[in-house]
């Protein structure tokens, strides 16, 4: 038998008009489940369906444009199969963009292949009932490894997980390169925006959120093996989070008794000690939630702390540069009322001009005062 015969406008077509009938089924079939009444729930069902489009579409455009083009400028006949197959699989795909596009809000005039990504994201993210025995598999559709938010997530806690994973001394110097402080201050925001997008999408996927604190519940134990999929991608860098914003708690927190940081100070004091580190003039900026009496309050409780931690070089302990800074903090302290830190500070700085005046001459006579700066000026002569 001889081969068989090809349809004319078909091999003008140059080979590629093969695209184009499995194309027309795949949109034949999305436009029959977009007009069901329950057309949600059967799309749902139809997940590999919207993926194969979307991979596909880019190359059945170029193919319908360059068709099209030609049928047009050629005049070719509408009664030719070929021919028509070319407009069917047009119409078909005119109809399936406006479906999808009205049914999300969005224009028909986007990318189709775009359009079935947001609507399989769509679909991905309905609110449900989540039973329990589906938890981690829901978690696993939600959370495509391909999901931006999570990729960004993830690379988070990579990042996190090396500084954090060991012991970290807390009062000695900061237990970072100043590489490292910087990448931990410029990922810090980007990252943990990343961890509320995803924990958020879960949360809009389970309203009663009973997946959402299973998995919040596992995030709290420290990961045993590498993550393979999305939902242990966001356990591993939740973790990671988590462990890295208490040890970072626990450094400020070192660095400023006997003040107590308010949880929202924790961070902005955090990389402002990192700068601090080797550049003692570096101020703290007063920023929202932080004015600049509470600003100098923090920046005296630090003076203070780090004059008197044990591995402070003698010739920088009581420096004359460190008294000038401490006098500076103090007063911008004294503009506020300082509230119950400014108390304690000012308890601070009695404890220390009475422990260097023990056996001096110098405190007989002593007038306690309320102001700070009046406290550091005493202790100041006192430890000349």
């Amino acid at each position: 038998m001889g081969a068989p015969i090809q349809d004319e406008y078909e091999v003008r077509l140059e080979g590629r008009a093969v695209v184009l009938p499995p194309a027309r089924k795949r949109f034949y079939n999305l436009v029959l489940a977009l007009a069901d009444s329950r057309w949600e729930e059967r799309l749902r069902q139809e997940l590999p369906l919207l993926r194969e489009v979307a991979a596909h579409q880019e190359e059945v455009d170029e193919v319908l444009a360059y068709a099209l083009r030609r049928a047009e400028a050629e005049a070719w006949p509408t009664s030719n199969p070929t021919v028509r197959g070319v407009y069917e699989v047009h119409s078909l795909r005119e109809q399936l963009a406006r479906d999808v596009a009205r049914k999300l809000g969005r224009s028909a005039r986007e990318p189709l292949g775009r359009l079935m990504l947001a609507l399989e994201d769509w679909l991905l993210t309905i609110p449900r009932v989540v039973p329990p025995h589906l938890r981690w598999s829901t978690a696993l559709e939600v959370l495509p490894d391909s999901l931006p938010a999570l990729r960004e997530a993830a690379a988070f806690g990579d990042f996190l997980e090396p500084l954090f994973a060991s012991p970290m001394l807390l009062t000695g110097r900061i237990p970072f390169s100043g590489v490292q402080r910087e990448e931990l201050h410029l990922w810090w925001p980007r990252g943990e925006a990343a961890l509320v997008s995803v924990w958020n999408r879960l949360s809009g996927v389970d309203p009663q959120g009973a997946m959402v604190r299973e998995l919040r519940k596992q995030a709290g134990r420290m990961p045993q093996r590498p993550p393979r999929n999305g939902p242990e991608r966001l356990l591993h860098a939740d973790y990671w989070f988590q462990e890295a914003r208490a040890r970072l708690t626990q450094l400020v927190q070192a660095r400023l008794v006997p003040l107590v940081p308010e949880p929202s100070e924790i961070l902005p004091v955090c990389w402002w000690l990192f700068e601090r580190e080797y550049a003692p003039h570096v101020r703290l900026l007063p920023s929202d939630g932080l004015d600049d009496a509470r600003a100098g309050l923090i920046e005296l409780a630090h003076e203070l702390w780090d004059a008197q931690r044990s591995d402070s070089p003698d010739d920088e302990r009581w420096s004359p540069a460190r008294w000038r800074r401490l006098e500076e903090h103090a007063h911008r302290a004294d503009e506020g009322r300082g509230g119950p830190d400014g108390k304690r500070l000012r308890e601070a700085l009695r404890e220390l001009i009475q422990r260097h005046g023990i056996g001096s001459t110098t405190l007989r006579g002593w007038r306690d005062s309320s102001r700070l700066v009046e406290l550091v000026r005493q202790a100041r002569a006192l430890m000349r």
